[in-house]
This record gives structure tokens, C-alpha cells and sequence, in this order.
């Protein structure tokens, strides 16, 4: 099958995506606003205009039909819908699918009538709709965005052959005990709350380390802000982890921190818990689906710093509790949050599209 995706091509996801189905076989192509090299798949990369994203996709939108018409896939599936899932819409081509990834769909168009345009627009034109949790997909269906018949609900999910308690290097209860936070320091992140709990949480665990991954533009400024709480000889800022690596660096967490205050699916949550990390997460829909206050991980209210250091407190006050939920919880992952069963999943979906239309 030859496929075309609209999609972010330096995104972890998107490379997943392609690099997943060219190693089955299939014909893929990214069209994408962003240069990466994606070993096996032609990537074709639009001009990049000193203008906002709407602006630079209604800009490029007669050379990315010319691609697709050139290119002339089987399916074209476009990941992001208010930018990528637009383009995608205006080219008229058929199948068509869009994927939403969450703040496309749960906080842009709450910003603006402009955006509820774009995603209505984007999501009404597809032919298939993919959302990554149950709460987008009511959140959809309550918008009008998409009847519920053409909207599936698909994890992107964690590659179970990789993230899994075998790289569990270390059992609970070790010391000394290790907190991470993998989620990039960006602004809608709020990373800033984690950082703001160590203070509470080093003065009852003498040695307790602390690890904050990845780049953005945040990054200088939680360095400063740990700097300032005095912080410097326990937080490391490890700056971006290659993806084959993070199933290591899971390993060794005894817990595992997200602060995001929304989500569509939280994939480093599952990939923390797939490798035997405790989760303490915000108590948010999306996260929700994977964890049960108080019995395989711990919730906390967003931006509620002391909520966050209590429920970390909690957390490494009991290494017995962290140890036996480990098992519990890679069941969870495996079960439901397989990439390889979602994806096998995704290419019927795909083939019962270019049979019917």
C-alpha cells in the first residue's frame, strides 16, 4: 500500500509512524513543514513562511496538492488537526484520514472560533478519524467535530518489545531512590510545578536524586529556578534522551513524574509504568484512563505544588507498594496500549478504506 502522511516529520511520532509500515512493505512518504531525514521514507518538505501556521499551510496548500497528486497514495493521513489535518482536507483527496493528537482538538479550538473552524473543517472532510482516548473522543462527538461512526478511538500506545520490565536495572526500595520527569520543558508543560515540589520532598530522603529530560524552551529557565531553590546537587537536567535509550532511563526510576494539565494519550506514562516506574501524574482525564488513585499510582491536582510533593513523599515512603503494582501495571500496557496490536489494528481500518471508496 502506498501512503502519504501530513505530519510534523521531526516528531518522535511521526517517525514511528513511517518507519513502522515502510518496514512491512508499504510505500511511504512524509509531507511535512520540517526537515528530518526518516531512513527508508522519502520526506518532501514544504516551505516554511515568517507567517503563522494557518497562513503557511493556505500558502503551501497548492504544492502539497500537486504532491499528493503525484504521489498518488492509497491513503492519505494526516496527523494534527488544525494544521497538517487542513491541508490535508483542502486537497480533496480520498481516503482520508486524520489523526488528533489532543491539544488540536481539546485546547486550540477553545482559544477561538478560527481554530473550531479548522478542526470542524479538517475532521468533517475525513473519512476516517483516529483519537487517542476516550475523553477526546466524547469531546469530538459533543463539538459535532465527526460522527461517532467515523471516529475510532487508538492509542499510539508503547512498543511493548522494548519498553518492558525486563530493563528494570534496580528493585524498589534501593537507594538511592531516583524521581524523573520526561516530559519537555515547554510552557504547556509545567514542569515548573515538579521543580518547585523537590524542596519539600529532599528534606525526608537524604541522597534522593531527581532527573528532568528533554529540550524546550523552557529548559534555562527550570535550571535558574533549581539553581535558586538551592538544587544544583540533586536535580540533573539530562537534557533530550534518544528514544532507544529512554527504556534504560525508565529502568531506573523508582518514580516517575507528569505534570502536563492535558493530554490526549500520555505515552511516557505508559512507557514509565511499561518499565516498572511508579506513576504520580496529574489528575486529569488522560490520565486517569491508566491509573487508579491510590492503588497503582498516585493523582494529584494540577499546578498544586505541595499535592505533588506529598503524593512523591507517599510514593517513596513505600518501596513495597512501588514493587508489587509493577506487574499490575505492565499487564495494563500490554493489554492496552500495545503499538504493535494498535498499529495491526490501524492497517485494517486502512485496507477497509481503499476497498470501499
Amino acid at each position: 500500500m502506498k501512503i502519504c502522511y501530513l505530519a510534523n516529520a521531526q516528531s518522535i511520532h511521526t517517525q514511528r509512524w513511517a518507519k513502522h509500515f515502510n518496514a512491512r512493505g508499504h510505500d511511504i512518504t512524509v509531507i511535512s513543514f520540517t526537515p528530518a531525514d526518516i531512513s527508508g521514507v522519502g520526506v518532501i518538505v514544504m516551505p516554511r513562511y515568517k507567517v503563522n501556521r494557518r497562513v503557511n499551510v493556505l500558502m503551501n496548500i497548492f504544492a502539497i496538492r500537486r504532491w499528493v497528486n503525484l504521489i498518488q497514495p492509497d491513503i492519505l493521513h494526516a496527523h494534527y488537526a488544525t494544521s497538517y489535518g487542513f491541508a490535508g482536507a483542502l486537497t480533496g483527496k480520498h481516503p482520508y484520514i486524520v489523526t488528533a493528537w489532543g491539544t488540536d482538538v481539546l485546547i486550540e479550538p477553545e482559544r477561538s472560533w478560527i481554530y473550531r473552524f479548522l478542526v470542524y473543517y479538517a475532521l468533517r472532510k475525513a473519512d476516517l478519524v483516529t483519537s487517542m482516548a476516550p475523553h477526546m473522543t466524547e469531546r469530538l462527538i459533543k463539538r459535532g467535530y465527526a460522527a461517532a461512526d467515523r471516529i475510532i478511538t487508538l492509542p499510539f500506545g508503547v512498543d511493548t518489545e522494548v519498553f518492558n520490565l525486563t530493563r528494570r536495572t534496580r528493585s524498589h526500595g534501593n537507594q538511592p531512590a531516583m524521581v524523573v520527569s520526561t516530559r519537555r520543558p515547554d510552557y504547556g508543560m509545567d514542569v515548573d510545578t515538579f521543580v518547585e515540589a523537590i524542596p519539600y520532598v529532599r528534606n525526608n530522603f537524604p541522597g534522593l536524586r531527581f532527573l528532568i529530560a528533554g529540550e524546550g524552551p523552557r529548559r534555562q529557565y527550570l535550571y535558574e529556578l533549581a539553581a535558586k531553590l538551592g538544587l544544583n546537587d540533586c536535580v540533573e537536567f539530562r537534557g533530550e534522551i534518544a528514544y532507544e535509550k529512554m527504556p534504560d532511563l525508565l529502568g531506573t526510576a523508582d518514580v516517575f513524574v507528569s505534570t502536563s494539565p492535558s493530554d490526549g494519550n500520555n505515552i511516557s506514562l505508559n512507557e514509565a509504568m511499561a518499565c516498572g516506574a511508579f506513576p504520580v501524574a496529574t489528575d486529569i482525564p488522560a490520565n486517569r484512563a491508566w491509573i487508579e488513585g491510590g492503588k497503582n499510582g498516585l493523582l494529584y491536582p494540577c499546578r498544586d505544588v505541595e499535592k505533588l510533593a506529598g503524593c512523591i513523599i507517599e510514593a517513596l515512603r513505600h518501596p513495597e507498594w512501588r514493587q508489587e503494582v509493577m506487574q499490575g501495571n505492565w499487564d495494563i500496557i500490554r493489554s492496552r496500549a500495545s503499538w504493535s496490536h494498535n498499529m495491526l489494528e490501524m492497517m485494517a481500518h486502512s485496507d477497509l478504506l481503499v476497498r470501499l471508496i
